[in-house]
């Protein structure tokens, strides 16, 4: 378990706004430690034989977190107990906490807390490993591609925006016309498909891909954390989404339209089937594949709310942006949230995205890129109002706003 003192740092900030920021870190080195030995004397305890899943790992590493949170606040007020911060002296608390007696009520407050602990590996942990591994021991059942003709092919989920986007039977549908933003109310279904972007083999990869992150993306919501594998089937689910937008599949057709041209003179097909046969010929390149995914799957993540349901989801499915030389996306996942990658990058993933909530200001400006980065059409909250002179915003410049609004506590929960 990381020791951070960050974490009581601003705890004592909070209470103690006023105090100096060297006597704040020294007083919060020392309660860290504390924290840091309770939670460290509480897992040596720990009998428990044999490995682990690390499926189950995830799950153990944000019941850590939460519990440093509880400590560190719960040392906080137990060594403050009325007294002013400002009195406090660094260095007679280092030697009543970590010397003597203190040492004593480490031990004392680790004994409390072990059943508890116990209590989650015999009842949740272990069984919940023992199963995961009983089945890696399966021979692993291939999902079956179901290839069927479709006419209508989904650029944005149909699940996703039944879920998340409908009012009932019904969508909020915002359209350009005139150079300003027109609203109709209509069936949920008849939104975010087209026909023959591409042919049904696509389709039905597409649609194995939609059904692997439907999963991931209701544990985000819930802010459950998400294991190795649901973390990529996640980042496959927004992949899909980014490169099969009519914008990105057109755009292609266009940039390719000669080669496309002489391909289909030279086989007998038509325009269209050379194109879709081209397009589905992108789904064997693996180094594409992973040019769309690294830069999601290497940056930071959080899930920006909004108190006001002002998010809309873009024809385009999400906003992207370059900020430094590298791809960030912004993705409205309900009125009120958003997944957004961050700037900062990290060599394992959190088991938790960082939890941000946006003010006023800061809600609008990222409203105000995803209206900017529809083709031509988005869905809304059925009370969203489009500003008749809507807010520009500079993408990286948001980005880092987001960034800089991850709280210090958030900063905790770590992948194990």
């Amino acid at each position: 378990m990381i020791n951070d003192p960050s974490i009581a740092e601003s705890m004592i900030l909070r209470q103690a706004p006023n105090l100096s920021r060297e006597k704040a870190h020294a007083l919060a080195l020392i309660w860290a430690e504390v924290v840091h030995r309770i939670i460290g004397s509480i897992l040596a305890k720990d009998d428990s034989e044999g490995p682990l899943h690390f499926n189950v790992r995830a799950e153990m590493s944000l019941d850590l977190s939460k519990m440093l949170l509880f400590l560190t606040e719960a040392v906080i007020k137990k060594r403050v107990d009325g007294r002013p911060i400002e009195d406090i002296s660094p260095e007679a608390e280092a030697l009543a906490c970590l010397e003597g007696e203190g040492v004593s009520e480490i031990e004392s407050t680790a004994d409390n807390l072990y059943p508890w602990w116990r209590d989650r590996m015999d009842v949740r942990w272990l069984p919940k490993s023992s199963k995961a591994l009983e089945k890696d021991t399966q021979p692993r059942r291939m999902k079956s591609l179901a290839v069927k003709p479709v006419r209508d092919k989904h650029f944005i989920s149909r699940w996703f925006i039944r879920d998340f986007w409908a009012d009932g039977p019904s969508a909020t549908r915002w359209r350009k016309a005139g150079g300003s933003w027109t609203r109709r109310l209509l069936p949920f279904g008849r939104w975010g498909h087209k026909v023959g972007l591409w042919d049904d083999r696509v389709e039905a990869w597409f649609s194995l891909i939609e059904g692997d992150g439907k999963r991931p993306i209701e544990m985000l919501m819930k802010i459950e954390p998400l294991n190795p594998p649901q973390q990529q089937a996640l980042v496959a689910f927004l992949v899909i989404h980014m490169i099969r937008n009519p914008s990105v599949v057109e755009g292609l057709r266009w940039h390719l339209r000669d080669v496309l041209e002489v391909g289909a003179s030279e086989t007998g097909l038509s325009f269209d089937d050379m194109a879709r046969a081209a397009y589905a010929s992108l789904f064997g390149d693996s180094e594409l594949y992973r040019a769309w995914a690294e830069p999601v799957f290497v940056s930071q993540w959080a899930i920006v709310t909004s108190e006001d349901p002002i998010f809309v989801l873009p024809d385009t499915f999400c906003a992207r942006g370059i900020v430094g030389d590298t791809t960030r996306i912004i993705v409205p996942l309900t009125p009120t949230r958003c997944f957004v990658t961050l700037a900062a990058t990290e060599d394992a993933k959190r088991i938790v995205p960082f939890n941000v909530r946006a003010d006023a200001r800061l809600a609008r400006r990222i409203s105000a890129l995803l209206i900017e980065s529809a083709q031509s059409e988005f869905l809304s909250h059925r009370d969203f109002v489009c500003d008749a002179e809507p807010m520009t915003a500079e993408f990286a410049n948001v980005i880092a706003e987001i960034g800089d609004a991850v709280a210090p506590a958030d900063r905790s929960i770590r992948s194990p």
